[in-house]
């Protein structure tokens, strides 16, 4: 009589995202100058992260630390590429229950950034869209719109119709 020995081990091996990788495609089109369109999230282990893409790639997720956020963000205003990222894989998990979209939202409207908003009618009426276009490309956000949100953004002068 044969004895078989069956152990299924119940998790899963943790893949860890190839941030690196991601990070050699952005840094390649900087380099070429390209146009990109950005959208931030938090990823699923609450790490910052942006969606990147552009005209000739599709998106993918890039896990940001202080340094690329700021290096990401002056390319797209700047359209000047410096090799930011020395070690891609450092991302460190945000605080719990941090909202990274709306962090860097308020960001761009207390610096007195003129984003572009979609008229509210046309959107969700969870949702409030806007777009912040940049010489190097755009970023575009998708935020849940409270009557609180909307208060604070018509009380820094933001066009919302």
């Amino acid at each position: 009589m044969n004895n078989f020995n069956f152990s299924l081990d119940s998790t899963p091996p943790i893949q860890q995202y190839d941030n690196i990788g991601a990070y050699n495609t952005l840094r390649a089109l900087m380099n070429r100058g390209e146009n990109l369109t950005i959208k931030f999230f938090t990823s699923k282990d609450n790490k910052p992260c942006a969606w990147i893409e552009s005209r000739y790639v599709a998106g993918f997720k890039y896990e940001l630390q202080d340094s690329s956020l700021h290096g990401l963000i002056n390319y797209l205003q700047n359209g000047i590429f410096v090799d930011f990222d020395i070690n891609p894989t450092a991302t460190e998990p945000l605080e719990a229950n941090s909202d990274f979209q709306m962090e860097i939202f308020k960001m761009f409207v207390n610096a007195g950034k003129a984003l572009q908003y979609a008229p509210l009618f046309r959107t969700q009426p969870r949702f409030l869209s806007a777009m912040l276009p940049l010489s190097k490309g755009k970023i575009i956000f998708r935020v849940e719109r409270t009557d609180d949100l909307l208060d604070y953004l018509r009380e820094k002068k933001q066009v919302i119709i």
